[in-house]
């Protein structure tokens, strides 16, 4: 794609400066082949986009300033670099350089421009919130290949629909990686694509120029707050996926949020609510019926007219998905699907077609796995283990390391309160010692019901071997992950294949072999 092009495209939305004719001569004649935020992805004839880095917790993310010289020495011919330039940097000869206002708003506007713009060319469906972004996603998914419509997914466990599924490293993508997937979907003659739009993707802008038509939001509290600070900070970040909703597209609302007064007041797109409480809802619904079999939930709507669904209705829906707090889930889904114009009858198809979600209240015999790591989330997923539990309820999980450390104490409560017997372990301890992480979580607890294993197999092992047949095991914090985080390193772990070995090594118990 010829540069000048490109570098047009910052100009015109105020990113830099009006660039010079001579310059924009020497651009139109560079062929780019690539944008690159990484030196290490960086190749002949390509632009490097630099700027600052941000913290995580007691990591601070390296800056790409200090690889510029790598990204040219790589063939790098345009360099377009976030202002104040470094007081080090000094042109490079044979290499542009572009100063521009925001690093991050320009990679992603030059690869939406690279990539000839492909969600202009999909039905764009964005779901954040703290919990439940995942599940919805998957039921999403479901839901339109119900109606016939070739649907990719972007999300924490994979990005899948392309010509190769590819496993997640960020719930969303970087902006050239999300660029090239959904150029991907485009070639792929894929008409959907559903993603979960997670808080650090909207801060840092990865997100930023694409337009969705129906964004829904799952529910806020505590997370992440080793990046955004405070909550508050945590709901504008999200808030910025409402706000940039153009007047004809959809925002569906969680009316039992706290910040749902905070959001329908800052979208100009139409709102649907969807909620189980007392109030008025445009969807709603209760659980008739939730065992191991799945959910069975009663659904009403009242759609106003200027939707492609509207007036009123009721009826049933089925869901193979097991746990009580997958309501809300199912609530989202099909107000998204409604606003979307599609049937009650093809809703119900698709949540009925979804099994199970990876990592997602997974069962395995009676352990439980899931991927909670907030207290809401903890609180939910027990609540959900609750109802289908006879015997005792045992928990295990624990925190990460580098990361936010006043929900520690706080699910160390929740799982103390709403567990009979917890086993306190790792889970990505990164940098910090398992002792004192696991010390942070024992502050919170105000029951002697726990003890510390912090061997993460051990731990599962023990509960399996000290449990009884009517006991429920619930296994927290990994979820799909197959990985471990200690320190540097990055080690491999099959959860599922350490709890069949347990059950299959229990007098009396067998896998189901899920």
């Amino acid at each position: 794609m010829r540069g000048d092009r490109l570098i047009k495209n910052l100009v015109s939305e105020g990113l830099a400066e009006p660039v010079s004719l001579e310059l924009m001569t020497k651009l139109s004649k560079l062929d780019i082949k690539g944008i690159a935020y990484d030196s290490r992805k960086v190749n002949k004839d390509y632009i490097f986009v630099a700027y600052r880095g941000f913290k995580i917790g007691e990591t601070v993310s390296n800056s790409s300033f200090e690889h510029i010289e790598s990204a040219v020495e790589k063939g790098a011919k345009v360099l377009v670099v976030e202002e104040p330039l470094p007081k080090s940097f000094k042109p490079f000869e044979g290499v542009e350089t572009i100063p521009v206002k925001d690093g991050r708003k320009a990679l992603a506007l030059l690869s939406g421009e690279f990539y000839d713009y492909p969600a202009k060319k999909l039905k764009m469906v964005g779901i954040t919130g703290t919990y439940g972004k995942t599940t919805s996603t998957f039921l999403l998914k479901s839901i339109y290949e119900a109606a016939g419509l070739k649907t990719g997914l972007i999300g924490t466990i994979k990005y899948t629909g392309g010509k190769e599924e590819m496993e997640a490293h960020n719930t969303t993508p970087e902006a050239p990686e999300l660029q090239s997937v959904l150029a991907d979907f485009v070639e792929e003659k894929i008409k959907v694509c559903v993603m979960e739009v997670s808080s650090h993707s909207l801060e840092l802008n990865r997100v930023y120029g694409m337009d969705f038509d129906v964004a829904g939001f799952t529910t806020l509290e505590r997370d992440h707050l080793d990046f955004h600070e405070t909550v508050e900070k945590y709901a504008e970040a999200k808030l910025k996926l409402f706000k940039e909703l153009k007047k004809d597209k959809i925002a569906v609302l969680n009316k039992d949020s706290s910040i749902f007064k905070q959001y329908i007041t800052q979208t100009e797109a139409k709102v649907l609510s969807y909620g189980m409480g007392v109030q008025n809802y445009n969807v709603w619904g209760e659980i008739l019926k939730a065992d191991l079999n799945g959910l069975e939930v009663k659904i009403r709507w009242d759609i106003p007219k200027g939707f492609p669904v509207n007036g009123k209705g009721e009826g049933t829906i089925y869901s193979p998905l097991v746990g009580p707090h997958n309501l809300m889930n199912i609530l989202l889904v099909t107000t998204c699907a409604f606003a979307d114009g599609i049937s009650f009858d093809v809703i119900q198809e698709g949540i009925k077609n979804l099994k199970v979600v990876p990592g997602r209240f997974d069962i395995i015999n009676r352990v439980i796995i899931d991927y909670a790591h907030t207290p809401g989330a903890l609180e939910a997923a027990l609540r959900s283990a609750r109802v289908i539990t006879v015997g005792r309820l045992i928990c295990i999980f624990g925190c990460g390391g580098d990361r936010d450390h006043g929900k520690r104490p706080l699910m160390g409560n929740v799982a103390s309160e709403n567990a009979d017997y917890v086993i306190l372990t790792t889970d990505n301890p990164r940098s910090e010692d398992p002792k004192k992480i696991v010390e942070d979580i024992i502050s919170g607890i105000n029951k002697c019901n726990y003890e510390v294993i912090l061997d993460r197999e051990a731990a599962i092992k023990h509960a399996v071997e000290r449990s009884s047949p009517e006991d429920v095991i619930m296994v927290v914090g990994k979820g799909h992950e197959n990985y471990q985080l200690l320190g540097e390193l990055k080690m491999p772990w099959d959860e599922k294949a350490v709890i069949k070995e347990a059950l299959n090594g229990k007098k009396g118990t067998v896998s189901s072999g899920q």
